[in-house]
Parts: C-alpha cells; structure tokens; sequence
C-alpha cells in the first residue's frame, strides 16, 4: 500500500510526541501495520522516504556521459569494443549494459547510410552549382536533361543475401550465394527530361566508361535524345507529358529548387538527396 508523503510526516510527528503505533492507528490514519514500517524505517534511515527496490544501478550519470563521449568520438566502435574501453576507465560492464546506457542517451544503432565521398573540391563544386541555379523554378529545370550512368553485375549480387535454413544447413546448395572471381559487368547510361525518358545505351561487357566513350555517347544518344523530344509530333509529346506526369522522373524534376536549398543549407556537406 502506498501512504502519501503527507500522511508519513503525520505519523512521525505524532511518534515523535510520544504516542505508539498503537495510538496512531486508532486515529484512522493509516493501517497499524503500515504504521510501524514507516516508524521502523525512519528510526532506521532518518527518513520518510521509501527505499528504492530493486539492483541498484551498476554505473554513474559521470561515467554514463564518459560512454557517451566515447562513442561520439568514433561512431562506428561496436558495443563490445566499448565495453573493453570503458573497462580501463575502472567500470566493469557488459556489452548489453553498453547498449542500454548509450539508448538512454539517444544513441540508437542504425545501419550507416552509404554515400559517396565528398572531398574539398566535391564540397566546394557542390556549392558553386547550387549557389548557381538557387533561383530555377521547376519550369526551369523542366527544360534540362538529365543523364546518368551506373555499373551492373551480371553475376551474383555484391550486398548480403537472405535466407532461411535449419540448423547444419549452411553450406547446403541450396543455401548458398555463389560467387566467381572476376564478375562481368555492364556499364549503362540513360537520360530524362520533362518530356519522358531517353535512349539507353548499353556499352560491351567489362567495358568502363572512359572519356572517350562518355563523348560517344553524348554525341549519338544524347542529341538524339533532344532531336527526337524537340521534334515530336503534337499527339506524342502529349503522350510523353501525361505520362511523365505520373512518373518518378516528372517529380525529380519539381523536386529540383528543394533539393538545391537543402544541399545550401547543409554547406555542400552530405544530406539526403
């Protein structure tokens, strides 16, 4: 039963008076029992109030902060290793108290983001451009085109891959992710506009895209690309804009003033675009 702190003082004022436990109770305060714990505590700790239950807590809020700092400095140290750091500095814990600690704190573990490494002079470029073309409506950006090139392996994949087996069942065929040493590859380049999609051009296997293939391409499917959207009938540019309308490559292209404005208020540095 939980007594208020009110009631508490009460009844170790009227202890302190001189009456017995006896007497109080009489008084309906409290039930007599609950009545000679609080007095039996008091005389015990000088206090009313009620002793934590349970473990108390294996650490300090100052070595809490140091864990924190620990982590902040090296965000990719895994709770294990900073269980061993934390061990020089005189505190023995575990990795899952490690864990617990650093969620109270607001450090999650999150799978880091992949992006692509930006120097100085990526930095600096970045905000060249942006600084450039802060001032394009979507319209504007409407009447660019925008290409882009990636690398495709035709075998296997390079991330992880899942699957679901029994115990002893890890070198099963059928629980295998085959690899071969040197994969073949494809490198693809593709562009859109607002009017719709443009040519793909496929280049051989194993081929990279050097500079002499990048100007290749340009001159034959990129123009071609333009010729074609610029000379368009009346019913197929229509066509092209309904369905461009509805299309992921119409709201890249709205999205262009927000993406320009959030990479300006990151300073070139990463963001989510």
């Amino acid at each position: 039963m939980v007594i208020p702190k009110e009631i508490c003082a009460v009844i170790i004022a009227l202890h302190k008076n001189g009456l017995t436990g006896k007497s109080i109770a009489a008084r309906k305060i409290a039930p007599q029992l609950t009545i000679y714990r609080i007095i039996k505590n008091f005389k015990e700790r000088g206090s009313i109030v009620a002793k934590k239950g349970g473990r108390p807590r294996k650490t300090s809020k100052r070595q809490d902060r140091l864990l924190k700092l620990f982590q902040l400095r090296d965000w990719a140290t895994s709770s294990a290793e900073l269980a061993l750091e934390w061990q020089q500095a005189d505190v023995s814990a575990s990795a899952h108290t490690v864990r617990r600690r650093l969620l109270e704190q607001g450090l999650v573990s999150r799978r880091a983001a992949k992006k692509p490494l930006l120097s100085r002079k990526n930095i600096r470029d970045r905000l060249i451009f942006c600084k450039r073309y802060r001032e394009w409506t979507a319209e504007d950006w409407g009447k660019a085109i925008f290409s882009d090139e990636s690398l495709f392996r035709l075998f296997g994949t390079s991330g992880k891959q899942l699957v679901r087996r029994r115990r002893g069942e890890s070198y099963h065929q059928s629980c295998l992710m085959p690899t071969v040493k040197h994969p073949e590859t494809i490198h693809v380049w593709g562009c859109f506009s607002a009017k719709g999609v443009g040519s793909l051009s496929v280049l051989p296997k194993n081929t990279a895209m050097n500079k002499e293939w990048y100007q290749n391409v340009l001159r034959e499917q990129l123009l071609l690309t333009f010729q074609e959207q610029q000379n368009a009938s009346i019913d197929c540019a229509i066509m092209d804009c309904y369905q461009s309308g509805f299309g992921p490559d119409q709201k890249l292209i709205e999205n262009m003033p927000g993406r320009i404005a959030e990479v300006l208020k990151k300073r070139g540095q990463h963001c989510k675009y």
